[in-house]
């Protein structure tokens, strides 16, 4: 396993991090999700992502890292969404960031959490008062690190400004949607905040949502998969006719090389030494398995220039 640092921070995450939306405490038992976590452990995995919006996830994560070293593990939660109908209990004021906090924790059942993101940006609430809630809780020891998720560029720069002003600890890492399909966002507004700030990136829907590892390419949405069971906007959002396309054609040079079409998805990432951690949900020990080796695979030279060519940006088509 590989491990990279995250941002400029002296914290280093596995390059594969398991997500726990979907599937602990939803499709998963608690045994299954033991039995997957633990074996994530030891192929050398020591990065766990969840959120409180993902229903029962972090209690039963929480359960299945029974046995296992806490201090060995970085685990990130996030705050942001709804959480009940209290009008309260939701954004990233210091009253609902603090009470996210102390909640997460009791799920997780553990004392601190390594890092603890703003699921997104909240426009109601001052910026400032958001960071210095943050800050206060590094002081405390409650989480060690904070990051963001889904900011744009303008409103990254503007916090790093207010912790300079301020002093305030500032974000390490901004987690993003970022695969073959999806990636204007972070290349074009992200990786200019690394050389800048020295943000990390930790990637999700590395697979958008099942696309890119050959579900729903055919006519119908298949049943039984992320796509046919969550909404129809994040169906309308990856199955369409121009990403299809892509991913259609990302079968035909996955079928020539005999290379599933999930590992060179992976692969492309983890290459990438901007990317810090890439999240995938499991729902399997066989997946699990597979994103393991894909992590592993060594692109070459011509097959990357073929992704490139597949998966252009918009800024070169």
């Amino acid at each position: 396993m590989k491990y990279r640092k995250i941002g400029q921070s002296g914290l280093s995450a596995s390059v594969l991090s398991v997500g726990g939306w979907k599937n602990f405490g939803e499709r998963l038992n608690d045994t299954d999700s033991k039995r997957i976590i633990h074996h994530a452990v030891e192929q050398g995995i020591n990065s766990f992502d969840t959120a409180d919006v993902y229903g029962n996830a972090e209690e039963a994560m929480g359960r299945a890292f029974k046995g296992l070293d806490r201090n060995k593990l970085v685990l990130s939660s996030k705050c942001y969404w709804p959480m009940s109908d209290d009008v309260n209990d939701r954004g990233l004021s210091r009253k609902h960031v603090r009470a996210s906090v102390e909640n997460s924790l009791k799920r997780l059942d553990t004392d601190y959490i390594d890092l603890y993101l703003c699921h997104r940006f909240d426009e109601h609430t001052p910026l400032r008062e958001t960071i210095r809630t943050f800050d206060d809780l590094i002081r405390d020891g409650k989480i060690l690190y904070w990051g963001t998720s889904a900011w744009t560029k303008e409103q990254l720069v503007q916090a790093f400004h207010i912790c300079k002003e301020m002093g305030y600890e500032p974000p390490i890492v901004e987690q993003a949607e970022y695969s073959l399909l999806v990636r204007d966002y972070v290349e074009q507004e992200i990786q200019p905040l690394r050389e800048q700030y020295g943000l990390g990136l930790m990637c999700w829907s590395p697979l958008a949502a099942g696309i890119l590892a050959g579900k729903n390419l055919d006519q119908n949405v298949q049943p039984n998969t992320l796509l046919s069971t969550y909404s129809p906007q994040l169906r309308d959002k990856y199955w369409n006719d121009g990403h299809v396309a892509k991913a259609q054609q990302l079968r035909t040079l996955s079928e020539k090389l005999d290379v599933p079409m999930a590992t060179l998805a992976l692969a492309w990432l983890a290459e990438n030494s901007k990317v810090d951690s890439i999240v995938v949900g499991v729902s399997s020990f066989e997946q699990l398995t597979a994103n393991l080796n894909a992590v592993d695979y060594a692109l070459d030279t011509t097959t990357k220039a073929q992704l490139n060519s597949i998966f252009q940006s918009s800024e070169k088509e």
